[in-house]
């Protein structure tokens, strides 16, 4: 059986948002503006990550969006998903079917922000809903790093994506 291979980045949208807070320099309630700048920090185990908001007079507020587990293996990401996996580019709908492949995988080639796996392939897989998509989840002919899991499974990078068509 023949394994077609594709590579895939997810991006969140930034968007300029804004927050009315005390500014603790103006000491005043004002208007903070998302920069769309994001910041890192680790302690080691956790690795945060903060929103750097700006006030009309240029002071800072970070608000804190997620935090993610460290690892202590750390390797080049370009070893783990090799270039010969065509990638999806923004916007691109691949289309699976039956008589070319029976067997497909999607290596997540980058994920900034929260991703879940039935929402993902719901909108890069053509002509498959979200519940036809949850349903096969469910029933294993979609399995996440070769294992089962729940349609709301978020997405991490260098996750496996597995999808098998049964005839």
């Amino acid at each position: 059986m023949e394994t077609k291979q594709y590579s895939l980045k997810l991006l969140k949208k930034q968007e300029a948002d804004t927050v009315k807070k005390q500014c603790k320099m103006c000491g005043k309630v004002t208007i903070f503006t998302d920069t769309t700048i994001r910041r890192h920090n680790a302690n080691g185990k956790n690795i945060y990550q903060f929103a750097i908001y700006k006030c009309p007079k240029n002071h800072s507020w970070n608000k804190k969006l997620d935090s993610y587990k460290s690892f202590t293996n750390h390797v080049d990401p370009a070893t783990l998903v090799p270039s010969e996996f065509q990638a999806i580019e923004e916007g691109e709908k691949i289309s699976l079917s039956v008589a070319d492949h029976q067997s497909y995988e999607i290596n997540i080639a980058g994920a900034d922000g929260n991703f879940r796996l039935d929402r993902t392939l719901a909108d890069y897989i053509e002509g498959w809903s979200r519940t036809e998509i949850a349903q096969r989840i469910k029933c294993g002919s979609i399995l996440l790093n070769n294992c089962l899991t729940k349609p709301s499974q978020k997405l991490a990078v260098h996750d496996k994506i597995s999808i098998t068509i049964k005839k």
